[in-house]
Order: structure tokens, then sequence, then C-alpha cells
């Protein structure tokens, strides 16, 4: 029932910023296109009337909507090419953006391997990063040591920072007694990475899930 819920907030979220964009849009298209119907009535009334002073007025008012004209299909042009799309939604195959009930673990994996890679590469884009992602980045690399070499396990499991910081993000992640698993794994490690690598695998699908649900509750927020 919670994830229906937080699922329906996440779709009228993305259906109302999807109106907003739209109508973000077609604002300069209905301004640019009233501007030019005024202008080209403008010049040409000007042609068919004969006082002269008529016919500078409405040159005048032709050129000055031809002008108004060209700055609303300026801005709904840079509107359109600055337009971001959903980091999760959008396909780039097709040019739009999926359903959030169609949005599965293994694309939400994807983007965010995508995402972690990019904001990872220096300390400047790591400064960077949203702090949506903030929660999700610990919880994905924890999934890794389920087949992790021995090394790697012993590196983590003896990173007292990077326990504590995975330790926060499942807590908010609502994953608490992994949380507490996982400090167990911790203080009882002796080198031997065969009960970590099972207590990772236990957890493996409370973790997915809950990675799942929290992109989809906060969808609105990944463009």
């Amino acid at each position: 029932m919670k994830e229906k819920r937080a699922r329906t907030a996440a779709e009228i979220a993305a259906r109302k910023r999807r109106i907003g964009t739209v109508a973000a849009l077609a604002f300069p298209v209905v301004f640019a296109v009233c501007t030019s119907l005024i202008a080209v009535l403008c010049f040409r009334w000007g042609f068919s009337l004969g006082s002269l002073g008529v016919k500078i007025a409405h040159f005048a008012v032709g050129g000055i909507s031809a002008v108004f004209a060209c700055l609303g299909w300026i801005v709904f042009v840079a509107a359109l090419n600055s337009s971001r799309h959903n980091a999760f939604l959008y396909d780039r195959k097709t040019k739009t953006e999926i359903p959030v009930e169609e949005l599965t673990w293994d694309r939400i994996e994807e983007r965010l391997t995508g995402m972690f890679a990019y904001y990872f590469t220096n300390s400047r884009r790591l400064s960077a990063m949203p702090e949506v992602l903030h929660p999700l980045f610990p919880p994905l690399y924890l999934l890794q040591f389920k087949e992790a070499p021995d090394a790697d396990v012993d590196r983590l499991l003896k990173n007292k920072e990077m326990i504590d910081s995975t330790v926060r993000a499942l807590s908010e992640l609502d994953l608490d007694d992994d949380g507490r698993q996982l400090l167990y794994q911790f203080g009882a490690y002796e080198g031997d990475p065969v009960p970590f690598r099972a207590f990772v695998a236990s957890a493996e699908p409370r973790i997915k899930e809950k990675i799942t649900e929290y992109v989809k509750t906060h969808i609105e927020e990944f463009v």
C-alpha cells in the first residue's frame, strides 16, 4: 500500500511537471504566432491603404510585431533546447518518457551507475552531486560486495567511515535492521569474508526494493 501511494504521488508529480513543461513551451509559441499574424496583417494593410500616415503607422506596428515575433520564436527554441529530461524515465530511443510504473530495477541500476561514474570523476563534480542521490550510493556500492574479492571486502570492513555512511544511508531508506547487521559484521570481522557476503546476499532484495521505492517517490527531482 505504501509503495502504491508513493507511486501514485510520483505519477502525479511527473504529470504536473510535464504539464508545466508544455505550458512553458506553449506560451512563447502562442505569442510568436499572434505577433507574426499581426505583422503580416499590418504589412498587408499598409500596402493596400492610400493614406501615407496610415501606411507609416501600419508599417511601424508591423515592424514592431515582427521583432516581437522573432523574439518569441527565439525564446521557444531556447526553451526547447534547454528542456531537461527525467534521468530515469526518459527513453533515448523513443525520445519520450516512460510511465513511472514501467520503471524497473535494471533501468534504475543502469542510470544510477552512470550518474555515480560521472560525479565520482573528480572532486568538483562530486561536490555538485544533487542531495537526492546521497542516500543511494552507499547501498548500491554495498551490493557490489556480494561477489567482491576478499581483498576488497577486507578494505571495506576496515573502513569505519564508509561503514558509518552506509549505515546512515540504509537508515534513510528505512533499512535500519540491515544497518545494525552491517555494524555487527564490521565488529565481528576477523578476516573471513563469507559471513559478510552472505549478509549482502540476504539484504540485496530489500535494498533493491527500497532504492526503487525511493527513486519513484522522488522521481520529479531527477531532472
